[in-house]
């Protein structure tokens, strides 16, 4: 059953360079699925089932730069490395082979400890973006 409201998410969608079938954009989840940052052929199945649902665009779940502190759980996809960017090419040919479109979500967690115990090897310290510059840290 439809209504004219919800009626436009069945619409096509053309701007931009930007063409899909509806507008029924899959948000990203992370799911921390993509063994030590590699995307592989479980990634590739779970995204091309969404392609074959009919969502219009999918959103990548986040993905992280080359920085050690840009992701604090090991099996977050990376979107670097040739394994990486290999895996998701991959993950991108399957959903486009079921008619879908997919897009990446860059991604980055900050410095920020994981639940698994599992900490990045950092190769600098960030600096403190909240902190005042000394001196302004001693004005009231």
């Amino acid at each position: 059953m439809s209504s004219p409201v919800t009626d436009i998410l069945f619409q096509p969608f053309d701007r931009a360079g930007l063409s899909l079938d509806n507008r029924i954009v899959m948000a990203p989840m992370t799911r921390t699925a993509a063994p030590d940052g590699v995307p592989g052929t479980a990634n590739a199945e779970y995204y091309r089932r969404r392609a074959e649902g009919g969502v219009g665009l999918i959103l990548s779940e986040g993905t992280v730069i080359d920085r050690p502190a840009s992701r604090n759980e090991k099996d977050i996809p990376l979107f670097h490395s040739d394994a990486a960017l290999a895996g998701w090419k991959e993950v991108i040919d399957t959903v486009h082979d079921a008619g879908g479109k997919m897009g990446p979500q860059i991604w980055h967690t900050g410095a920020t400890k994981g639940n698994a115990g599992w900490t990045p090897m950092p190769r600098w310290r960030a600096r403190r973006a909240c902190s005042p510059p000394a001196s302004r840290a001693a004005r009231p």
